[in-house]
């Protein structure tokens, strides 16, 4: 398979069977994101490795928590909106229980070229928050690091989903890290999640953009 080929099968998948990947696998993906490229060479990610079922059914008891504390201060406003959110769970992030390999990236902060340089004579130039919030190179090259995983995982045979719809209980499933003595370095955040596994059956893609409509040549 061609990298053309990769990208082109590429689609988020939640559903999958009951076959598992080897830790053979599972340690190629891993190397590819490790060999993603990253700014000034920071490195900045840590992957977490969940394949026993307990674990992951830990993760989602306290993502589902966190859910049910947000859809409650919701329904005080807005009922719709709040039921809305209830059935998110569901479809979008608890299905990586069906995943035979869920991947946690965890990530470090980063300061590009000029921040600490702007710091030094003018702190209070809003330019520093457009640096690190807007453009956030931390954030690019942990997207960097999960495409790498996705592509090596279409090679092998397997489906992902890219998951950020738990970042909202991110801090608690840092501390469920912590407590657990998974990974307890506070430097690292959590960033995003990655289910990996034999898609169970086709999935069709959303509508893509035409490519004249986000190009421009100068």
């Amino acid at each position: 398979m061609n990298i053309s080929e990769a990208i082109s099968k590429r689609k988020s998948i939640r559903k999958f069977t009951d076959k598992n990947l080897s830790k053979e696998e599972i340690t190629k993906i891993l190397n590819a994101a490790r060999l993603a490229p990253s700014g000034k060479n920071s490195q900045n990610w840590h992957f977490i490795v969940f394949t026993e079922q307990n674990k992951k059914e830990e993760l989602a008891e306290i993502i589902k928590s966190k859910h049910n504390t947000i859809y409650k201060e919701m329904y005080k406003i807005d009922e719709k909106k709040a039921e809305r959110f209830k059935k998110f769970l569901k479809h979008f992030t608890l299905f990586y229980l069906n995943s035979p390999v869920l991947i946690l990236v965890m990530a470090t902060d980063y300061f590009p070229t000029g921040y600490y340089e702007y710091k030094l004579f003018d702190p209070n130039n809003p330019i520093l928050d457009d640096l690190v919030y807007k453009r956030n190179p931390a954030m690019q090259n942990i997207g960097a690091c999960i495409e790498n995983m996705i592509l090596q995982s279409i090679e092998l045979g397997f489906g992902t989903c890219w998951l950020t719809s738990a970042n909202y209980a991110a801090k608690e499933i840092e501390e469920y890290l912590s407590f657990s003595e998974i990974f307890d370095d506070k430097n690292y955040f959590m960033s995003a999640m990655l289910a990996i596994g034999e898609a169970k059956e086709p999935n069709n893609s959303p509508n893509k953009k035409k490519l004249e409509e986000i190009v421009t040549w100068a």
